[in-house]
C-alpha cells in the first residue's frame, strides 16, 4: 500500500469543512497524512483547524486554489497524493479501493463517483449498494472535486498553474498536461462520495468578485489556443458522447457515475 497525502484547500464554509474531514476520519482505513491549507478563514474555521491532528499551513489572504493546492504539494510526503474539496463527505473504504484502482490500472489520476447536491439520504447504504452495482464500471475522465495523483506525475509537468485565480480550469490544465505526458486516467464506480457543490466558489462570487471564471478563462484560452469545451463541433460531440455514457451506465449499472439528482445551485 502506498503513503498517502490528503490535501485540502479551504476558506470559511466550516460547517462543510468540519463534515469532510470528520467522514476522512470516520472512513479512512488505510495510513494517510492529512494536509488542510486555510486561505485566510475569518467563521472559525482557523480555530476548528488548530483541534485537528493534522498539518495546518495558514494563509492570511486568499490565494486561491492552485496556490493552496500547491502549497500542500510541498508540504507533503506521500507518493500519492489526493485532492478533495472541503464541500465533499467520503465513504467507508473510499480511499483503499481508490489507491487499488490506480494500482490495478497503472493509471496516474484516478477519482471515484460522486452523488451531488443536497444531502437527504442516507450515504454510507447508498453507496455501499452503489459501488456493488458499479464495481467493475469506469470512466476515461476524473471527478476533479476528489482525485488522486501519482507523486511521479507531478516530477514530470510540474505543479498546479497559479495563474489560474481562485478556483477554475486549473484541474483541466493539469490533467491536459499529464495527458501529453502519457499518464492516464480514470474515475471508478468502486468508490462513491458525496459532493454538495461549487460552495466555496460561488460564496466567492457573492461576496469578492464574480470576475476571475472569466479571467480563469482567458488565461486559459491563452495558453491552449482554445476554449475547455472547444468549438461548436467539438462540444456537440461531447455533449453526445456523454449522453451516450450516461444511457449507457444507467442501462448497465441502474447508476451514472456523476449522479446530480437534487442538485441545488
Amino acid at each position: 500500500m502506498r503513503n498517502v497525502s490528503l490535501v485540502i484547500a479551504v476558506y470559511n464554509q466550516f460547517y462543510f469543512t468540519q463534515q469532510c474531514v470528520e467522514s476522512i476520519v470516520r472512513c479512512t482505513s488505510i495510513p494517510h497524512e492529512v494536509i488542510i491549507v486555510d486561505n485566510g478563514s475569518t467563521d472559525g474555521t482557523r480555530e476548528f483547524l488548530r483541534t485537528l491532528k493534522a498539518k495546518i499551513i495558514t494563509n492570511a489572504t486568499n490565494l486561491g486554489c492552485a496556490k493552496a493546492w500547491n502549497q500542500g504539494v510541498r508540504a507533503s510526503e506521500g507518493d500519492v497524493i489526493g485532492f478533495l474539496n472541503n464541500d465533499i463527505v467520503v465513504t467507508p473504504g473510499w480511499l483503499a479501493n481508490l489507491v487499488a484502482f490506480m494500482e490495478q490500472t497503472g493509471r496516474g489520476i484516478v477519482s471515484p463517483s460522486a452523488r451531488e447536491g443536497v444531502l437527504d439520504y442516507d450515504l454510507n447504504s447508498y453507496a455501499a449498494n452503489f459501488t456493488r452495482r458499479c464495481a467493475h464500471a469506469t470512466r476515461s475522465e476524473i471527478y476533479a472535486a476528489c482525485m488522486v495523483i501519482r507523486r511521479k506525475v507531478f516530477d514530470r509537468i510540474g505543479l498546479f498553474d497559479e495563474g489560474f485565480a481562485y478556483g477554475g480550469c486549473e484541474d483541466v490544465d493539469f490533467l491536459w498536461r499529464a495527458k501529453q505526458a502519457g499518464f492516464s486516467v480514470g474515475m471508478t464506480g468502486s468508490v462513491l462520495i458525496h459532493h454538495f457543490g461549487m460552495m466555496t466558489q460561488d460564496a466567492i462570487k457573492r461576496t469578492e468578485t464574480r470576475a476571475y471564471p472569466e479571467r480563469n478563462m482567458a488565461h486559459f484560452q491563452n495558453k491552449w489556443k482554445r476554449t475547455v469545451r472547444g468549438g461548436w463541433a467539438e462540444r456537440r460531440w461531447a455533449d453526445f458522447r456523454n449522453a451516450v455514457v450516461r444511457r449507457y451506465e444507467m442501462l448497465r449499472y441502474g447508476h451514472t457515475l456523476v449522479e446530480k439528482p437534487n442538485k441545488v445551485r
